[in-house]
């Protein structure tokens, strides 16, 4: 045992050192230990027929198909010059792309990369030249044709070059398939070559597939195994839920006494009554006939979690992968949408953008291109986004640009010119905006002209008709443009309410200014909102309480002929209107306590026209 220790050097005496945990009374770490006996094993790859076999089911088909589908459902631009909204579109590129079919193909080779690990875009290039050479791309004419080949019809030439890494083979040779028996593709060189990949592997194990990468169908293989047998076996379960048992008895003593064509004929004879009128004629002393019902219970449960695991291994959203709706209270699905869109952006970067960019360089190099040859300068792909914004928000995300752009336009950052040809000067709306250089940058200047205003200590003003962003003492103005806080700047009435109305209406006055002010320092306390009408109408009540309470009435709390009523019926809920004479004098205000309403309802009994008193007298009336 000790000539199979390791000597690390730092440990006295010549010992060993052995890592680890191990419990002897329940057999942890020690052969009794079952969780020691899982171990790795090599990764095996699925055959081609085997991948075959496996598109054939609906689920290993939706998991190759969905980001092949899904990366080449917006398509892609071809942009140069500036960045943002200075950025160039390359006209002519998008006839070129439905000339060729080049989405259809990028679909194609996506799919046949995802279910075999790897695939080909073979460029037909008209450069006088054959396709074992170089493209020589001073004297490209025209891209011919694209044909879409998978691994399995086409393999690298495997030489001293690339004997240490099949993936970069400088040659490519058709091996099965439509253009085997064409002698001009014998030998293809890699110019003329959109390799695409599966999903990556490292170097050695990378190396015993060809060079190329794994099929999306090799990690999701286990997963779809366990779930599909798992539905298979709960259908069967479903048809064997009862059981039909048959009790007779001393069945074993006939069995044993050789009697088994008795207790056939006995059966058959009972299965023909069934058939004859739907029931078993039994002995009733020596048979019994009973079913038997399965329990079902967890096993909903357990087919949850191998679902999870196949949502898992595909890193596919269940929405999209089962098209499910959203779980969850006020679940949307939109999170999963965007996640996914994140996800199937990566893949174009990562699958698509390198041979993109390949493919369009000998379009735009080629005489009878949309460029006639020439290369535009910092020219870039650019594919167009996969997560679509509704209505609702594409709205609210123009509102916090809306508010962002209003900021910058008060502090002086940006001109309204500049906003308005960033959002509204190309053919749709565009959030993104560049600084035009010789655009003077400088503060709005006051009303009157003259220099920019200024604070004390050398700080810059507000502008006119503007707020301070920067100061928080009456709220913030967050990205969506509403205010944390409700405040005065510019939403409510400037100033005192009740003396602007005292303004307007001269003859409604508070006579004890004193108890006036207390009414006021209440509301203010009381309501976050000052001034408001409902705050106003508290003021009123408040005084008249305290003015009782000083004087002993309400004679004199008030002077001018229209009373508070009429003061703060604009700005409170408007009274309900009747036919009639309003009998109240300081009661009509927008906040009547019970006491006043009765008192005023029994004025009005009594000062009723003579015709209505029988119908308020009455105990049993009824409306008809």
């Amino acid at each position: 045992m000790e000539s199979e220790g390791i000597d690390l050097g730092h440990v006295g005496g010549g010992g060993v050192r052995a890592d680890g945990l191990q419990n002897v009374l329940i057999g942890m770490g020690t052969g009794r230990d079952k969780a020691q006996y899982t171990k790795t094993t090599a990764t095996v790859f699925l055959a081609q027929e085997e991948l075959e076999n496996l598109y054939g089911e609906w689920l290993p088909r939706r998991i190759v198909d969905i980001y092949a589908d899904q990366a080449t459902r917006k398509g892609f631009k071809v942009l140069f010059g500036g960045e943002g909204v200075r950025a160039e579109e390359v006209q002519g590129i998008e006839q070129v792309i439905e000339d060729l079919y080049i989405l259809e193909h990028l679909n194609l080779a996506a799919k046949n990369s995802r279910l075999y690990g790897g695939a080909c875009l073979l460029l037909f290039i008209d450069d006088g030249r054959p396709a074992y050479m170089p493209v020589d791309k001073r004297n490209i004419r025209r891209v011919e044709d694209i044909e879409c080949l998978d691994r399995w019809q086409i393999a690298p030439v495997i030489n001293e070059e690339n004997l240490y890494d099949y993936s970069k083979a400088t040659y490519y040779q058709i091996v099965s398939g439509d253009l085997i028996n064409q002698p001009q593709l014998s030998y293809i060189h890699k110019d003329r070559i959109l390799r695409f990949d599966g999903d990556w592997l490292p170097y050695r194990i990378r190396q015993r597939n060809y060079g190329w990468g794994m099929s999306s169908l090799q990690t999701v293989y286990d997963s779809f195994r366990h779930y599909w047998t798992g539905l298979n076996s709960a259908a069967t379960l479903l048809t064997e839920f009862d059981i039909f048992v048959h009790k007779v008895r001393g069945l074993a003593a006939m069995l044993a006494a050789g009697k088994e064509s008795s207790i056939r004929d006995r059966l058959q004879v009972n299965d023909m009554s069934k058939s004859i009128y739907r029931g078993y004629a039994i002995d009733a002393e020596k048979e019994e006939l009973e079913f038997i019902s399965r329990n079902f219970g967890g096993i909903g449960e357990i087919l949850e979690k191998l679902r999870v695991d196949i949502i898992g291994a595909s890193k596919i959203p269940h929405t999209v992968l089962f098209g499910e709706s959203p779980s969850g209270l006020g679940s949307t699905g939109r999170s999963e949408e965007r996640d996914f869109a994140k996800t199937l952006a990566d893949y174009q970067s990562v699958h698509f953008k390198r041979p993109i960019k390949k493919l369009m360089e000998m379009i735009m190099l080629s005489k009878e291109g949309p460029t006639k040859g020439e290369l535009p300068e910092s020219w870039r792909i650019s594919f167009n986004p996969l997560f679509e914004l509704n209505e609702r928000e594409m709205a609210d995300v123009r509102a916090r640009v809306a508010a962002v752009d209003g900021r910058y336009i008060q502090l002086g950052v940006l001109s309204p010119r500049e906003v308005a040809d960033a959002r509204y000067g190309g053919s749709e709306w565009s959030m993104e905006l560049t600084l035009d250089p010789s655009v003077v940058r400088e503060l709005p200047a006051q009303a009157g002209g003259g220099a920019t205003p200024q604070r004390g200590g050398g700080e810059m003003a507000v502008p006119p008709g503007g707020r301070d962003p920067l100061d928080e003492e009456n709220g913030t103005l967050p990205m969506d443009g509403s205010r944390e806080v409700e405040d005065s700047a510019g939403l409510y009435l400037p100033g005192d309410l009740e003396k602007v109305r005292g303004e307007e209406k001269e003859d409604a006055e508070f006579k004890d200014k004193e108890l006036h002010n207390q009414a006021i320092a209440a509301a203010k306390a009381k309501f976050k909102v000052w001034p408001s009408a409902v705050a106003g109408a508290y003021v009123t009540q408040k005084y008249k309480a305290l003015y009782k309470r000083k004087h002993g009435s309400m004679e004199g709390a008030f002077s001018g002929k229209k009373q508070q009523a009429e003061y703060f019926k604009k700005d409170a809920i408007e009274p309900m209107k009747v036919e009639g004479l309003i009998l109240s004098d300081l009661d009509e205000a927008a906040l009547i306590s019970a006491e006043d309403i009765d008192a005023a309802l029994n004025q009005w009994k009594e000062e009723a026209p003579e015709r209505f008193k029988d119908i308020l007298e009455a105990e049993d009336a009824r409306p008809e």
